[in-house]
């Protein structure tokens, strides 16, 4: 019996660790605190008489539509055009992704090789490995905005801007995510091969890909689904689609057919999502045929003057000749970069504390049915408020969550007034709809053990998730959380670009001013905060993670919402 005590006391855990997660939360909700003071955001904004007139107006507007027949039919055809952008830029963003990621993905070798390559040969595919990593690195690092805005000085107004600004970044997002997956497959394969003779080449040919052809789908086709959603919005810099008609709704006080515009982009988001959904369940054929037809139809519809990137003189718009230090300029800009991060990290733990409460609401077993195989009949009137409850929460993640970041900048702009508190919570919106819905699809794959446990007794469907779904997932919260934040310190870059605070503003008077130095200070402090937060926040959730077996977060923050292994997320 003692040695059994002893056991039991071993695995229970102590005092401190229990406590620690509640600590670490009030420690996040004070630097909350914190960053909101420090970059100037006054959420007593939003209760000013005149926001308040402001939101007035704004909700009146959306609350009439403007549903006339011309009207329609100008969204209609602009919502093609969106359609279009997103598809033809995901296809280029396919091939940069899949070119790069081919050179930087590291094949395992075999422990005990019968011969080496030569140290030349080794050194320049590890030197073509690394420029590869650092390439994606830096399509990644910069918003599709400021390649948008760019993109227009040397092709002019257009979907061309927004079709290649969404190359680019998406490129470099699908490339690192690839190369992630490759390098995690099952060695044993690669290693046969290896030990056969096999090329690298034929290593990553026919042991990798054959291994890695569904998650890849999938990502790419979670990828479309951002892609059309940005390409319905870069039209606000000039770059085609329905971002021009959102921006002069916003303009002209227009709130009406800005109603019109945002159902436009909601209904695009679920249709979207749930092809999706048909295509990852269907042989590849399907979603290589449907691409091809879409990049084509793209090609012959969009106006895009390809011959101009070669001759445009916006091409001196970067310029690496002068970047000698101006002290009060880097003063500004390290200024701004604090602002960016503050703001991003603020409005990552608002989200996470809406999410934190909506998300258990989406989740079945916790509120509509039970972790028991045989469950107590609740009276009907409970029955019909909890399935309220649920389908109104998942009505709110779902439509925060289509709305894009840059249209939620340009309402709030109206709303409270340019500067960060816009941004922040225009990133705080949309970012509570992506973190419900990661949060529900964690929740639903919670070990339904302890939960039942706690059911049979008789606890309280809150007490079911605190003690019986929390202690098992927080880690990944935790960890989903920190992912989200990476990508709203880029978020939070182009919710500048419409005055809503942070680098933004800077990098668009640098862009439309052609200050060829600032810009090119602004964009490498940029993509050097960005990769310094990615590295930062990848060590951080690897040490969260530590032992569990899952796939990289970054990987399953964004394939994982709408992957078919997950029935029950919500669409």
């Amino acid at each position: 019996m003692p040695a059994a005590t002893s056991a039991s006391e071993l695995r229970r855990p102590s005092v401190g660790s229990r406590c620690a997660p509640w600590l670490w939360t009030l420690l996040v909700l004070l630097s909350c605190e914190v960053c909101l003071r420090l970059s100037g955001a006054e959420l007593g904004k939003l209760f000013d008489p005149a926001g308040v007139a402001n939101a007035r107006d704004i909700l009146g507007g959306l609350l009439h539509p403007d549903l006339s027949a011309d009207f329609l039919h100008r969204v209609l055809a602009l919502s093609v055009e969106s359609l279009l952008i997103g598809l033809l830029g995901t296809v280029l963003a396919v091939v940069i992704g899949f070119g790069l990621a081919w050179l930087a993905t590291a094949v395992p070798t075999l422990p005990d090789p019968p011969r080496q390559p030569p140290v030349l040969w080794r050194l320049a595919a590890s030197t073509l490995r690394w420029a590869a990593r650092f390439t994606l690195g830096l399509l990644r690092a910069i918003p599709e905005i400021v390649w948008a805005y760019i993109f227009v000085r040397l092709l002019g107004l257009g979907p061309g801007a927004a079709v290649l600004a969404i190359a680019l970044t998406s490129g470099g997002g699908i490339g690192k995510v690839w190369a992630e997956l490759a390098e995690a497959v099952e060695p044993r394969g690669v290693q046969a091969l290896r030990a056969s003779g096999a090329s690298r080449a034929g290593v990553l040919a026919f042991a990798v890909l054959p291994q890695v052809r569904r998650p890849w789908v999938a990502y790419a086709l979670f990828r479309l689904e951002c892609n059309i959603r940005n390409g319905t919005i870069l039209g606000v810099v000039g770059a085609g689609g329905l971002g021009s008609e959102i921006a002069l709704s916003i303009r002209y006080f227009q709130y009406d057919k800005l109603a019109t515009t945002l159902l436009a982009v909601l209904a695009f988001v679920v249709v979207l999502e749930l092809l999706s959904l048909q295509l990852r369940q269907r042989p590849l054929r399907w979603t290589l045929g449907l691409a091809a037809l879409g990049a084509v139809w793209a090609l012959l519809r969009l106006d895009i003057p390809w011959a101009d990137l070669w001759q445009a003189p916006g091409l001196s718009l970067l310029s690496l000749a002068d970047l000698r230090p101006d002290v009060p300029f880097v003063t500004t800009v390290l200024g701004q970069t604090g602002d960016t991060l503050m703001m991003a990290w603020a409005a990552t733990v608002l989200s996470a504390l809406l999410a934190f409460v909506l998300a258990p609401l989406t989740v079945t077993p916790l509120l509509t049915a039970s972790y028991l195989s045989d469950p107590p009949r609740r009276p009907l009137l409970s029955r019909l408020l909890r399935q309220a409850a649920k389908w109104a929460s998942r009505a709110v993640l779902q439509l925060t969550r289509a709305m894009p970041e840059l249209t939620l900048a340009l309402v709030f702009v109206v709303w409270v007034g340019g500067g960060p508190l816009a941004g922040i919570l225009a990133i705080a919106v949309h970012n509570m709809g992506v973190l419900g819905r990661l949060y529900c699809d964690v929740m639903e794959e919670a070990e339904p053990g302890q939960a039942a446990a706690l059911q049979t007794q008789g606890a309280s469907a809150l007490g079911t998730y605190l003690f019986g779904v929390l202690p098992q997932i927080q880690a990944r919260l935790a960890a989903f959380t920190l992912y989200r934040f990476e990508c709203n310190v880029r978020a939070t870059v182009m919710v500048g670009f419409v005055g809503a605070g942070g680098i933004g503003d800077a990098l668009n008077t640098a862009i439309s001013l052609f200050h060829t130095r600032d810009l090119s200070w602004l964009l490498l402090t940029m993509v050097s905060v960005v990769a310094l937060v990615d590295a930062v926040g990848d060590h951080l959730r690897g040490r969260l993670l530590k032992g569990r077996h899952v796939q990289s977060v970054h990987t399953a923050a964004t394939a994982l919402p709408a992957t078919p292994s997950h029935p029950n997320a919500f669409t």
